[in-house]
C-alpha cells in the first residue's frame, strides 16, 4: 500500500497542473475578449517580413513576430479557388463561404450584428480600398446594404468626396455612426498621414464610447503596391503596418484585448537568395518578382482567446474562432453567444 502513495501523489499533482504559456510566453487560456483590434491586410504573406528583417542589415524582430499564435487559412470559397481579398475579408467577418461579390452578399450577417445587442460597438478604419474593395460599397445594395452596415463607425483613408465629413489625426475626432468619415489628407494616390497616426487618433476617441468594442483595420494599399511591383512603396507601407500593429499589441498587456491579423489574396514574392542580390532589391527593386496568389492566407493573434487561431482552417472559420470559447455542454455558437 505504501508503495502506491508516491505514484498516487504524482498523479494528483499532474491533474492539478495548468498550462499557462503559449509559444513559450505567459498566457491565460479561455479568457473572453471585451476589446478586439482586428487587422485585415490584403497581399501579406510571412516571408515578406524579410523586407523588414533584412533592411539596413538589421535582424531585429518585428511586431508581427511577437504574436502568441500563428495560423493559416485556406483561400477559397464556394465559387473561387483563389478568392479576392475583398471576398476573403467578407467571408471572415460573416463566417460564410458563399461570397458572390454581388448585392446578394448584403443578406449575410456580419460579426458586429451579433455582438452589438450585447453592448459591443464596432468601428472600421479602411486604407487604400479600390473599386469593389471598400466595405461601404455594400451600402449601394438598397435596404439590405444599409442594414449590413448599420451601427458602424466608419473611417476611410481615401480621397474625400465633395462635402463628405472628414477627420484629421491631429484634431479631436467626431464620431457618428452610419456614415463614412474621410481622412482629409488623402488624395488620389496617397495620404499625408500614416496609418499609425490615424489608428492611434481614431482609437483614442472610439474606445471612449464603449468598454466593449471591435476596431477593424482594413488595408488594400499594400496589395496594390505588390501588384504594381513597386517594392519600395510596398516596404514603406509594410513599415507603417508593422508600427501600427505594434501599437495594438501593447494593449494585450491587459487580458481584455484580442489583437488579430488576417490576410487575403496573399502574394508569393520571390525574394533574392544572396546578399548582393538583396542589396540590389533594396536599392532598385531588382532581382525580385511576384507570382500568383497563394492558396493559403496568414493569421496572427495575441491576447485573450489567441489560442483559438493556431492551426489550419478555412477563412470562414475565423468568425467562429473569435466568438467561440471552449464548447460548454456540447452547445454550439448558434445556441449560446459567448459574448453575452
Amino acid at each position: 500500500m505504501k508503495s502506491c502513495l508516491p505514484a498516487l501523489l504524482i498523479l494528483l499533482l499532474a491533474g492539478c497542473a495548468q498550462v499557462t504559456s503559449l509559444n513559450l510566453r505567459k498566457h491565460q487560456f479561455g479568457l473572453l475578449p471585451t476589446k478586439v483590434i482586428w487587422f485585415q491586410v490584403a497581399g501579406l504573406e510571412e516571408e515578406q517580413l524579410a523586407m523588414l528583417r533584412f533592411r539596413e542589415a538589421s535582424d531585429k524582430r518585428t511586431s508581427f513576430e511577437e504574436n502568441l499564435c500563428i495560423g493559416k487559412t485556406w483561400n477559397y470559397n464556394l465559387y473561387d479557388l483563389r478568392a479576392s481579398a475583398s471576398s476573403t475579408f467578407l467571408s471572415q467577418i460573416t463566417g460564410r463561404k458563399n461570397i458572390k461579390g454581388t448585392c446578394e452578399d448584403a443578406n449575410l450577417r456580419p460579426i458586429w450584428n451579433y455582438v452589438n445587442p450585447n453592448g459591443y460597438q464596432t468601428a472600421v478604419l479602411e486604407s487604400g480600398a479600390g473599386e469593389g474593395q471598400a466595405l461601404h460599397g455594400i451600402g449601394r445594395c438598397g435596404e439590405d446594404g444599409l442594414k449590413f452596415l448599420s451601427s458602424l463607425y466608419y473611417f476611410s483613408r481615401s480621397k474625400p468626396p465633395v462635402d463628405a465629413p472628414t477627420f484629421h489625426y491631429s484634431e479631436e475626432i467626431k464620431l457618428a455612426a452610419n456614415q463614412v468619415t474621410y481622412d482629409r489628407t488623402c488624395g488620389d494616390s496617397s495620404c499625408g498621414s500614416t496609418l499609425t497616426e490615424d489608428l492611434k487618433a481614431v482609437y483614442a476617441r472610439f474606445r471612449r464610447i464603449s468598454e466593449k468594442h471591435f476596431l477593424i483595420v482594413r488595408d488594400f494599399s499594400y496589395l496594390r503596391a505588390l501588384e504594381a511591383k513597386d517594392f519600395a512603396k510596398a516596404r514603406e507601407i509594410l513599415v507603417d503596418l508593422e508600427t501600427a500593429y505594434g501599437e495594438a499589441l501593447k494593449f494585450t498587456a491587459s487580458n481584455e484585448y484580442l489583437v488579430l491579423l488576417t490576410t487575403g489574396e496573399s502574394k508569393f514574392v520571390d525574394m533574392p537568395d544572396q546578399g548582393t542580390a538583396f542589396f540590389e532589391f533594396e536599392k532598385n527593386n531588382k532581382n525580385v518578382s511576384t507570382k500568383r496568389t497563394k492558396l493559403t492566407n496568414l493569421v496572427l493573434s495575441s491576447g485573450a482567446r489567441a489560442e483559438n487561431f493556431c492551426g489550419i482552417y478555412e477563412d470562414s472559420q475565423v468568425f467562429e474562432r473569435i466568438l467561440s470559447g471552449p464548447k460548454q455542454q456540447g452547445l454550439e455558437l448558434k445556441i449560446i453567444n459567448p459574448f453575452k
